[in-house]
């Protein structure tokens, strides 16, 4: 069951409600109408920790009213197995990091505003669960010195930074995780985001012991099963869900060794992010010497290629874009290239990442901004993508 949303991304267009003009005072709409889902959404991710704090909300809060974005991925689990919202146990542990006390009275406060909030989950990839509920992490076959040094079970497996994960196979995961996600719908969340949703990629894998027969067919099947499972409970509630996974799952017609093939988990969702960032392609992707260097045409081809995989399903594609350099320094004109070339696709929704949440207010359109598939583009002109 698809949860419907109001407009297909590659439908966005000029919202019916203009934003109040560049003001954070009580009565100023930074979406298109309170309590909505915007007609394009356009966002960026938040920490708990950041969204916690009144010195940054005042920050956050004027990007929200200066600009064109409308939405904002506010994490309520991370990859240490913190859980930011009250009300959810682990084996009848407490999880909860107290980081934003009074998040269901400022979620109220953001979607009065119109903004458009979504919840993000890391799944699998969960250290406090290895910790307090050993028997549902991955087992290592041979003991790991690091799993040791880090606190964890002799027999846990880590990965190549010492972390360690949930086994995506087991069940009982699977309810733990759905049980967060539904208590994010239950406090105010307008929709769900699963992140981590794969098998390990790092470190020893060939060590790793899962609770049922692992094969790249299994992986594939269990991640699936996960996510028609959550997909069911969050329809029931009317909340839509949607689910990161890796920049190149849309063009490879395989699971990449970790369980995500797009071409079945799009059946299980409403909308897919792919972690498009070029600065995690490696040279050579594309034809291109420097995909890092190369925004515009680095997105052009991924969304071209995803689209493809897509072209037959009802499921939404809202593309995660790069404002950090790693490799490059990345220019107000490069984080607005991969919106271009987003755009140029016909695809007008998108999520921007930071992970010190500082994002860059010239590569923005101003408050009010005119259609998305027009879209008037800062900066310099975007480079022609190569064939």
């Amino acid at each position: 069951m698809a949860v419907v949303l109001s407009l297909v991304s590659a439908g966005c267009s000029e919202s019916s409600v203009s934003k109040s003009s560049g003001t954070t005072d009580q009565n100023a709409l930074w979406g298109d109408a309170p309590y909505q889902r915007p007609t394009c959404v356009k966002g960026i991710h938040l920490t708990a920790w950041y969204t916690g704090n009144k010195k940054a909300r005042v920050k956050f809060e004027k990007l929200l009213a200066d600009t064109e974005l409308n939405t904002v991925v506010i994490d309520v689990k991370e990859t240490e197995g913190d859980v930011f919202i009250p009300g959810v146990t682990l084996d009848g542990k407490n999880v909860y990091e107290p980081a934003m006390r009074d998040i269901k009275e400022y979620l109220d406060y953001l979607k009065k505003h119109g903004v458009y909030t979504i919840a993000r989950i890391a799944v699998f990839h969960d250290n406090r669960l290895a910790k307090v509920k050993p028997e549902w992490a991955i087992r290592s076959s041979s003991p790991l010195p690091k799993a040791v040094a880090n606190g964890y079970r002799a027999d846990i497996w880590v990965d190549r930074k010492g972390s360690a994960w949930a086994d995506p196979h087991n069940q009982h995961v699977w309810d733990y995780i759905i049980s967060i996600g539904e208590r994010a719908a239950d406090i105010g969340f307008q929709e769900i985001q699963f992140d981590y949703i794969r098998f390990p990629s790092d470190g020893s894998t060939r060590l790793c012991i899962y609770s049922k027969p692992h094969s790249r067919a299994t992986a594939v099947q269990a991640l699936s099963g996960f996510l028609e499972r959550a997909h069911k409970k969050l329809a029931a509630k009317n909340v839509p869900m949607s689910i990161d996974v890796f920049g190149l799952t849309g063009s490879y017609n395989d699971d990449l060794g970790i369980g995500q093939k797009l071409s079945e988990l799009i059946h299980h969702t409403d909308t897919i992010s792919p972690m498009m960032y070029p600065s995690h392609y490696n040279s050579g992707e594309f034809g291109l010497k420097d995909p890092d260097a190369s925004p515009y045409e680095t997105i052009h081809h991924s969304i071209r290629d995803t689209k493809k995989v897509i072209a037959n399903s009802t499921v939404e594609l809202r593309p995660w874009l790069q404002d950090f350099s790693l490799h490059a320094h990345y220019s107000p004109t490069m984080v607005r290239q991969q919106i271009d070339a987003a755009a140029d696709l016909g695809i007008g929704e998108w999520l921007l990442w930071n992970p010190s949440c500082h994002y860059t207010q010239a590569a923005l359109e101003p408050f009010n901004a005119s259609l998305v598939n027009e879209g008037s583009k800062p900066g310099e002109a975007a480079p022609t993508p190569t064939p």
